[in-house]
């Protein structure tokens, strides 16, 4: 019962949007938007608004399709598979470094220094005590050239640590703890919800993220510029959708872990156990900027970007 009320309360709410968001010619034909998802609680917002039927009542029509990771659905964006997709600002940058015409145009999940979803872990019994212990070491994280990555890479060195000396690896999430536990690396970064999945195996060394700012936009909406542009009318209803859904979710955490149970095919319980994601309910530059400078300073990007060049607003 709780969870139907919660649908028909954001049913209401999308209700609402139509009427004060959407124009006359949307509201006599639905916009068709292809949107690409991960199916986690950080890239998976979209998941929430499309089985609450948020989408529909504003009068939008919808199709998600469900992605790996960010670079897949920039990849699909770009080629025109889909026309909306969830990515970190590192994976969006180096496409627009290399020419791909991409920009933000919503504020997606958030990283708070108070309630991370990501933490760097070493074996319950590892000898490695502090940052310089993991010279000559390996770690492990989701892709060499991501948020996961420049994020360990300033934390090790802002506690001087030589980063020639320090191996990286790709690894999946689910398969980070076990290797630790088996002795293949040292240390992984590892988020929701293989982190608090881990159990007494692990044993949290820091916080990486905390290395690049205590507040940051994680996930970004994204498109292309050619489609935020031709469909204006229908950018300004999906971010009225989006954030709308982000207050939601933000608000109601028991009903938003039944639809991530749902479509990331994980158990319930797990997800009521992890730390959550908060999302943001608009979109800052002085959120995304500290991600794109920590890229620049650690390889992740060929050269450096401005927050504000990224971003397309709607009008």
């Amino acid at each position: 019962m709780i969870f139907k009320r919660r649908r028909r309360e954001v049913l209401a709410l999308g209700a609402g949007l139509a009427a004060t968001l959407l124009p006359t010619a949307l509201r006599a034909q639905a916009a068709t938007i292809r949107i690409g998802q991960n199916p986690t609680d950080t890239f998976g917002e979209g998941y929430y608004a499309a089985d609450n039927g948020a989408f529909e009542a504003a009068g939008l029509k919808v199709t998600v399709s469900t992605f790996v990771n960010g670079a897949a659905q920039a990849e699909a964006c770009a080629g025109g598979a889909i026309d909306v997709g969830l990515g970190e600002a590192t994976e969006l940058a180096n496409g627009i470094a290399r020419g791909l015409p991409f920009a933000i145009f919503a504020g997606g999940s958030l990283y708070n220094t108070t309630a991370p979803t990501t933490a760097l872990c070493v074996g319950a019994d590892s000898p490695v005590r502090a940052a310089r212990d993991l010279e000559g070491r390996t770690i492990a994280v989701p892709a060499l050239v991501s948020l996961s990555s420049m994020s360990v890479k300033a934390w090790l060195a802002q506690n001087g640590v030589d980063l020639a000396k320090v191996h990286f690896v790709e690894l999946p999430q689910s398969a980070m703890a076990a290797a630790i536990v088996r002795g293949t690396i040292a240390a992984a970064h590892i988020g929701e919800p293989s982190l608090s999945g881990a159990g007494s195996t692990l044993r949290h060394l820091a916080t990486p993220y905390d290395a690049i700012a205590r507040q940051f936009q994680i996930s970004d909406w994204f498109a292309t510029r050619d489609w935020l542009k031709a469909n204006a009318a229908t950018v300004k209803v999906l971010v009225g959708v989006i954030y709308q859904t982000a207050r939601w979710a933000n608000e109601h955490t028991d009903a938003s872990a039944a639809i991530l149970a749902k479509y990331a095919q994980m158990d319930l319980d797990r997800i009521r156990r992890m730390t959550r994601t908060r999302y943001a309910t608009t979109l800052e530059p002085r959120l995304i900027q500290p991600v794109l400078d920590t890229a620049f300073t650690y390889g992740g990007l060929p050269r450096a970007l401005r927050a504000a060049d990224l971003i397309v607003r709607e009008k």
